[in-house]
């Protein structure tokens, strides 16, 4: 199964999707930093834009930029994409966003 972040740009702030398998391992993983930290929060937003992640069990993930911005919101609870819209360089993952998403069973794939 394939699971595409949308095209996002909510106005507002958008509701986390608690069926999503990536959203909740991404808010299980690294929400806490997510929330308390602004250079975790754009960390994810540039391992989310141009990045493809796939599960260990085929499930994939891929966020346009402004969808990238939906996620970063809704698992701080506040604020909007644009926030967060190209808040750092795309298709950048960092080892802490690796790991961290690796031990859910998730790796990335650079497609951008």
């Amino acid at each position: 199964m394939t699971e595409y972040g949308g095209f996002g740009g909510t106005w507002g702030t958008p509701d986390f999707d608690p069926d999503d398998l990536f959203e909740v391992s991404v808010n299980r993983v690294l929400g806490d930093a997510i929330r308390a930290q602004d250079g975790v929060a754009c960390a994810m937003w540039c391992a989310l834009a141009n990045v493809e992640w796939t599960h260990e069990h085929g499930d994939t993930a891929l966020y346009s930029f402004r969808s990238a911005g939906d996620l970063v919101a809704a698992i701080r609870g506040e604020g909007m994409y644009m926030d967060w819209y190209c808040c750092g360089p795309s298709g950048t993952v960092s080892e802490e966003i690796r790991i961290a998403l690796a031990s859910e069973g998730w790796t990335p794939r650079m497609i951008g």
